[in-house]
């Protein structure tokens, strides 16, 4: 073999060596794009830092937290000596980790050293008026609000409390309100009621313009405890206001119907 085929041939292999690294790169370019940056990319997309709520009064606090496609839930308010009444105190999820959209912030108020007289909500939406009981240590859940048609007022919108607004009372007393529906429509569509929870299929019964019927237990293992498992009309039917819809709710099995019996 002369020297021009020895060259030649050694060229081949060196063009071959190079060929199989290029390949390589390119393989491993790809497996690390495919199961590494591209979940990671896919993961940032989906999810948004959250805002910073601290210092903020609830207003500012909805609507900043809305902006980014998140919703504010307020939480029993505490004492601040650094912190304004009213404003939050509190947040959690932390200010700058990551969520998915439609995730609750839970916001824990400032709240005074402690309420001598009640405020006065009528005319504020059903949030605000709850907040505004929580940074002054009042009660105003679920079970203390009531719902009645409106044709003047709109639908969300608190139309009447008790006590009055002034009134003597004390830090940890509840506070009754009573919100509008708006005005009486001819038919409301029932909610999808299925797989929420007792709580709150009792909230979107309500703010429909509807009444809870019977609640019926029954042992299950395929739902969690305290779940919505079936309701007596079915979801989108048009009903007339004030219709009762009944629920069937889970409860956990006794242990005993769990064991298999024994044989005698």
């Amino acid at each position: 073999m002369d020297f021009k085929e020895r060259l030649l041939l050694l060229l081949a292999k060196k063009s071959a060596q190079i060929t199989l690294v290029v390949v390589t790169i390119l393989l491993l370019t790809f497996f690390l794009t495919d199961n590494i940056v591209m979940p990671l990319y896919t993961r940032q997309g989906s999810e948004k830092p959250i805002p910073n709520l601290i210092g903020l009064t609830w207003p500012e606090a909805a609507q900043a937290a809305a902006g980014k496609g998140f919703e504010v839930v307020a939480q029993p308010g505490k004492i601040s000596g650094d912190v304004p009444a009213g404003s939050i105190l509190e947040q959690m999820p932390i200010a700058g980790s990551l969520a998915k959209q439609k995730r609750k912030i839970r916001v824990t108020p400032a709240i005074a050293i402690e309420a001598d007289r009640a405020p006065d909500l009528v005319g504020l939406n059903l949030r605000a008026a709850q907040f505004k009981c929580k940074t002054l240590g009042l009660v105003c859940g679920s079970g203390e609000i009531s719902y009645r048609f409106s044709e003047t007022v709109p639908k969300g919108t608190v139309i009447g409390q008790k006590p009055k607004p002034n009134s003597e009372i004390e830090t940890g007393e509840s506070v009754f309100i009573t919100v509008s529906l708006g005005i009486r429509p001819a038919s409301i569509a029932v909610p999808a009621l299925v797989e929420q929870t007792l709580h709150d299929a009792r909230a979107l019964i309500n703010e429909s313009g509807l009444i809870v019927g019977k609640i019926v237990r029954k042992e299950t293992d395929a739902f969690a405890a305290g779940t919505v498992i079936a309701q007596s009309i079915r979801t989108g039917e048009e009903v007339e206001p004030g219709t009762a819809i009944d629920l069937v709710v889970a409860v956990k099995r006794a242990k005993n119907d769990r064991q298999p019996k024994q044989a005698d």
